[in-house]
């Protein structure tokens, strides 16, 4: 399977015609042809999967309800959603959460609650601003990965955004997004990309780091590790995987419970992080086989209400495992196969969704699986069933995005049947109803 067809991957385009400075109009005329084709003809599409019966859920499905959607378009290679770490918070310093939503076209989306029309709006539309550094095709860059966070340690948050080839930051200066620094990761031809990014003090230095992961052929490491130095980020430290790998939705927490932060990736095998003074010492958490997809999705968050984060895997398989730090070493505390169902990619995090003051685990297939410990079993059972969405939703995160003190669920679908349906978003809200 092409690289193309995975969240994060290098799907861009050259829009010569809207921006003159850019050369190649007879390519994209061509590409899109092609593109259009293909929609036409299903190609590049990953059609649903019927789920089968996983057993009922114990609370009613109703009990969420869709607070927004919106649809993309049907065009694999432009309107497929992608999940970033980070999505949720406060993007313009105003005391208000935003939420981000990217894809495989060249924007970044800063959505905002209209409080007087109950509905999510479009605050600012953030272009991928280093135009012609693109793919081999095309000129454009996809945000495969974004957060909300300090990247230069000023205080105010900022929109951090991996575009495929580079990673660049924004901050609000009153009226639009403006960039504050970047760094490009590589310039070479072919499918190299980036993946995802993430923020927080990586080191426990006290100052936050930028978390910059992929895919790369030409001796450039999986994770790289940014530092602002007062004009622009620079490359602090970082990791080689063994052997070939893809480094998707890297994760920042204190999952050995010493004090410090670690980061958790995942190869064919879930690692985390150590930072010794030197470098990063890696300690492996679980190996996977062939009869394991891929792993893709990593959220280290408190799901158990113990007051310390588990680590959270999601596969390209509608799979979940679920380890904990036993003080020795790390053990799988739960797994799940949802059969017949869209894979989980990166559809995972962990929060109150309910308002019940425990956490559950948010797991998007091409439904959304609430989970919630159960202290007497030992274990995760599904609390609610979401069955509002569909196609394979790599999206799948959790916040405060109305700003009202409670926590909404985002999905977006990477894939679905374009033939007969579109690329959407959803916001789904417990107890919402129209």
């Amino acid at each position: 399977m092409l690289l193309m067809a995975f969240p994060g991957s290098p799907t861009t385009f050259n829009i010569a015609p809207l921006f003159p400075h850019m050369r190649q109009p007879i390519v994209f005329f061509i590409s899109i042809a092609l593109l259009f084709q293909g929609a036409a003809l299903g190609l590049f599409d990953h059609g649903p999967l019927q789920p089968d019966d996983t057993g009922s859920a114990a609370g009613d499905m109703q009990d969420f309800g869709v607070q927004w959607e919106k649809s993309y378009g049907r065009l694999a290679l432009w309107s497929a959603r992608y999940e970033g770490p980070q999505p949720v918070g406060d993007a313009d310093n105003d005391g208000l959460n935003e939420l981000l939503i990217g894809g495989r076209d060249p924007f970044m989306r800063v959505m905002q609650w209209d409080e007087a029309g109950q509905t999510y709006v479009e605050q600012a539309r953030i272009m991928d601003p280093v135009l012609g550094i693109g793919y081999s095709l095309f000129g454009l860059g996809s945000a495969t990965g974004f957060f909300i966070g300090d990247a230069d340690n000023d205080g105010d948050n900022d929109v951090g955004v991996a575009w495929g080839r580079h990673f660049s930051a924004f901050e609000w200066d009153g009226s639009r997004y403006q960039k504050i620094g970047q760094h490009i990761v590589t310039d070479a031809g072919g499918w190299e990309t980036t993946l995802d990014c993430m923020v927080g003090d990586v080191d426990s230095d006290g100052a936050n780091e930028v978390v910059v992961t992929g895919g790369y052929r030409s001796g450039i490491p999986e994770v790289l590790v940014l530092q602002w130095n007062g004009d622009t980020f620079t490359e602090e430290s970082s990791w080689n995987a063994p052997g070939s790998s893809s480094v998707y939705f890297p994760w920042i927490a204190d999952v050995d419970d010493d004090g410090a932060n670690e980061i958790i990736v995942n190869t064919n095998e879930t690692v985390v992080l150590n930072w010794d003074g030197a470098g990063w010492q890696p300690t492996v958490v679980a190996r996977y086989g062939e009869e394991t997809g891929y792993p893709f999705g990593c959220v280290s968050k408190d799901s158990d209400n113990d007051g310390k984060p588990e680590i959270h895997v999601t596969f390209y398989t509608p799979e979940l495992a679920i380890y904990e730090w036993t003080g020795d070493g790390y053990e799988q505390k739960y797994h799940h196969i949802w059969q017949g169902e869209d894979a989980t990619i990166e559809a995972i995090d962990v929060g109150d969704v309910d308002d019940d003051g425990i956490p559950e685990v948010c797991v998007g297939t091409n439904l959304v699986h609430v989970l919630q410990w159960n202290n007497d079993t030992q274990t995760y059972v599904e609390e609610y069933l979401i069955d509002d969405t569909y196609g394979m939703l790599a999206v799948t995160c959790v916040g405060d995005m109305d700003n009202d003190g409670s926590l909404e669920i985002n999905a977006g679908a990477v894939g679905v049947d374009s033939r007969s349906t579109p690329y959407k978003a959803w916001i789904l809200k417990y107890g919402w109803s129209e």
